[in-house]
């Protein structure tokens, strides 16, 4: 009976947190990587503009050019390193970084080798449609302490789960003191 009970107690726990598992996976799929490569016989970037949104990446990737190349974003931002024949350098832009951002190889600059990133913002979709705007409010919020009321259902079921533990092993050792008892003989 026991057995039964914790396997059951399992399976929903499994089941609860399932679909966070599945939406954060799912999060992660939506990221998008755009490679920049070089062009050595035009010394341009290929391609030379880029639009992503906010939490894309951007990768700069070549190998064995005859000459040294970097991409280096004008305010400093992102920064390939030293102009290199073999460059394998990525840049994920935060929530926050939408705009346009013009980036250039150090060495080429003046003859033309320069690109844009066009970086859009991020759209947030809301889960909960049918909530008024007070209850998403207080959905978002975060106090002072870090309590978040998005992760009450987890924090409940650890709770519970600590709660149920304490009375299976509080059944346990009941069970045993009775069993101690009857074996030493008759109450009086």
């Amino acid at each position: 009976m026991n057995k039964s009970i914790f396997v059951l107690f399992c399976l929903v726990l499994f089941v609860i947190l399932s679909p966070t598992t599945l939406a954060e996976e799912q999060s992660d799929q939506d990221i998008e990587v755009v490679l920049i490569s070089v062009d050595s016989t035009n010394l341009r970037f290929s391609p030379s503009e880029v639009t992503l949104n906010e939490g894309d990446t951007i990768r700069f990737f070549w190998s064995g050019e005859l000459l040294p190349h970097n991409a280096v974003e004008s305010n400093g931002l992102f920064d390939s390193g030293e102009p290199s024949r073999n460059v394998d350098y990525s840049y994920t832009f935060s929530v926050g970084e939408n705009g346009t951002y013009e980036f250039v190889c150090e060495p080429h600059e003046s003859v033309g080798m320069v690109g844009t990133v066009n970086v859009e913002p991020l759209i947030i979709e809301s889960e909960i449609e049918n909530n008024t705007d007070n209850e998403t409010e207080i959905l978002n919020q975060v106090d002072s302490e870090g309590f978040n009321p998005k992760f009450l259902g987890l924090e409940l079921m650890i709770l519970f789960s600590i709660g149920f533990l304490i009375y299976q092993v509080g059944r346990i050792r009941s069970s045993g003191e009775l069993r101690l008892k009857k074996s030493e003989g008759p109450l009086n």
